[in-house]
């Protein structure tokens, strides 16, 4: 009778895994869709300040297991915008401890792109490294992207 049970059991827990719910979020629960803001703090000390710092909106649009994959929405730096075609597709990873590798690079084929690792708890994406090839990127350690509610 107990194996009769356990089998019941381990029946309904395979059908509840192989489940095609488009609503149940991958990783334990962990939601990294939606559009994600940076705005870095301005670069000069005394007004009049034409450089407003960095500002970056990304759009995270599907996550395929640990894969995503979205676009550049927003792209202003200083005084001066990048319109977004200035982009290739976004892609990254991130496992279910939150841990997210983002890959953006630039249309133009002698660009680097930016490469960026970092933690994602609830609706903040907070920035460990930002490469751009083998050098610095734009994105500084310690400050995060906030996720727009929905």
């Amino acid at each position: 009778m107990m194996t009769n049970g356990f089998r019941t059991a381990a029946i309904v827990a395979l059908l509840g895994a192989c489940s095609e719910d488009p609503t149940a979020l991958p990783l334990g629960g962990l939601d990294i869709l939606g559009e994600w803001n940076y705005a870095s703090a301005p670069r000069c000390a005394e007004p009049p300040c034409l450089n407003a710092g960095l500002h970056v909106t990304i759009v995270i649009e599907s996550l395929d297991a640990m894969q995503f994959r979205g676009h550049v929405a927003w792209w202003f730096s200083g005084d001066v915008g990048t319109p977004p075609a200035a982009f290739g597709p976004v892609t990254g990873t991130v496992d279910s401890d939150g841990a997210v590798t983002m890959r953006i690079p630039f249309t133009a084929l002698a660009a680097s792109p930016i490469t960026l690792t970092g933690t994602v708890t609830g609706d903040v994406l907070t920035v460990h490294e930002s490469l751009r090839g083998p050098d610095p990127g734009p994105f500084l350690r310690g400050e995060s992207f906030e996720r727009n509610p929905r």
